[in-house]
């Protein structure tokens, strides 16, 4: 059978470099050789589909002004490029950049230990005022830099981006004669109207995607209000899907399943981005991403409004995360173009370039190096905007590697989440489609990821790390407030 296995992966390795050299070009001196004129051809890949033309458009305007570039920017399916890109580095034919943000402030360290990047700049440190287009903080040893090198920026910035809103469709909320200008606040709220939705409309009340990760869209904005959308506790320094806020808020979600309101089936983001787009479901939740993705499919803002996602009836008792992972492009390891990937990155993030102003003017969200307040126009965003500033909605978490520095090197979270990279979702999706308990497959799962984590922290002490679990708890944290940068010992 490990033959069997073997092979599979062999034939699944070949296949696949075969398809990217033919994509690429069947020189034989390389997928990225120069070309006889001098040009070079900068690959970028990431997952963003709806930003096809628009990267069209920013390569077309990048080798207006540098001729010997030909930027080849490659958007494929989420799910295909999680499988995609680690067979391109298997087989040596990555790309020069590449989005990549599965780790979240450990992505650095992740990427690092598969070796799959260079530092930002060929001598490792950008010059100072690339630095300072971010506001102070944004770069941090253990986050973004590494032994003296810069290897990441914050594309991403990280109070109005991230998960949590709640997308009203106007249409089935007339229908149901709901109020928009009275949305939803609190969980019983939400399942009355979901009642008159069901009771007064052929549409469903909530379009909530459940294959694979996809879950993780509504039970981010419910677990909100009950503690983070973290599945790791950085007030117990234990990983916590097993724990009691985390089991009440997937209850819920399972009574929601079980009263008829979330649509049938177990379906992916694409399909529930498209009920929600065709009248079909009244809610969606998701991210800041949202407006830019129904932009694309000719459904305007004008068409739904956006609210906060609702809190248990008690009131919250937590917030959404703001967190250092806003750090998404990365120049390869195997790239032979360094610098001109540079240079083109160095373009890119220009506050006041062109590639900042046909972002915003494609309305497609926010970014870190730029002043968001001014850039922004598109109305769903600015509305995104005015939630998000609410005090206490997303709020600072505590950061491991300011607590120990050595956590930087450290390998233990990656391999106790690395087994296992989408085990919370599939135990419950397991535990929604099944109508079962979520808590022992969560408890199993936690199990395994917390021994992995604490045996490997005592391993890396022993052999002369300063770290432990006591570098993962924070427990004077209050889950629904700023963790300030006083509160690490200097």
């Amino acid at each position: 059978m490990k033959a069997l296995r073997r092979a599979a992966v062999a034939a699944a390795t070949l296949t696949l470099t075969t398809a990217l050299i033919a994509a690429c070009g069947t020189d034989p001196s390389g997928p990225n050789a120069q070309q006889a004129d001098g040009q070079i051809t900068l690959k970028i890949w990431d997952f963003s589909a709806e930003q096809v033309d628009f990267h069209k458009t920013i390569a077309a305007e990048y080798n207006k002004s540098n001729p010997k570039v030909k930027i080849e920017w490659r958007s494929i399916t989420q799910d295909e490029y999680a499988k995609t890109l680690p067979l391109a580095f298997q087989s040596k034919q990555a790309p020069d950049i590449f989005y990549w943000s599965d780790g979240g402030p450990m992505n650095m360290g992740q990427l690092l230990t598969q070796q799959w990047i260079k530092p930002l700049h060929p001598s490792g440190k950008p010059p100072e005022d690339f630095l300072k287009r971010w506001p102070a903080g944004s770069f941090v040893d253990g986050i973004n830099q590494s032994g003296g090198q810069t290897y990441g920026f914050p594309f991403s910035e990280n109070l109005y981006w991230g998960p949590g809103y709640m997308y009203l469709n106007k249409k089935v909320f007339s229908d149901a004669g709901l109020d928009l200008n009275n949305p939803p606040k609190t969980w019983s709220e939400l399942k009355a109207a979901c009642a008159k939705v069901k009771a007064s409309t052929k549409a469903e009340c909530i379009a909530a995607p459940s294959k694979g990760r996809e879950l993780q869209r509504i039970y981010f904005a419910l677990a909100a209000g009950v503690r983070t959308d973290l599945f790791f506790d950085l007030k117990t320094g234990k990983f916590a899907l097993d724990d009691p806020p985390a089991l009440k808020t997937f209850e819920f979600i399972q009574e929601l399943n079980g009263n008829g309101y979330l649509a049938p089936g177990t379906n992916d983001k694409n399909f529930s981005r498209q009920q929600f787009a065709a009248n079909q479901a009244a809610i969606y939740f998701d991210g800041t991403w949202m407006p830019s993705v129904w932009k694309s499919q000719g459904f305007t803002s004008d068409n739904y409004a956006v609210a906060p996602h609702p809190n248990p009836d008690t009131g919250a008792t937590g917030a959404l995360s703001r967190q250092h992972d806003g750090n998404k492009y990365w120049i390869s390891s195997q790239t032979p173009h360094h610098q001109q990937a540079w240079e083109f990155l160095n373009w890119m993030t220009d506050p006041d370039g062109f590639f900042v102003k046909e972002y915003y003017q494609q309305g497609f969200g926010t970014l870190a190096f730029t002043d968001n307040k001014k850039m922004v126009t598109e109305p769903a965003i600015q509305q995104i905007m005015k939630i998000a500033e609410t005090p206490g909605f997303r709020v600072n978490v505590p950061v491991p590697v300011l607590k120990c520095t050595d956590i930087a090197k450290s390998k233990a979270y990656l391999e106790a989440t690395g087994k296992r990279p989408a085990g919370e979702y599939e135990a419950m999706v397991e535990a929604l489609v099944g109508k079962k308990p979520l808590a022992p497959l969560a408890s199993a799962l936690v199990r395994e990821r917390q021994t992995t984590f604490e045996n490997k922290l005592k391993e890396e002490a022993a052999a002369g790390l300063k770290v432990s679990k006591e570098c993962y708890t924070f427990p004077d944290w209050d889950y629904t407030a700023d963790y300030g940068l006083d509160k690490y010992k200097r």
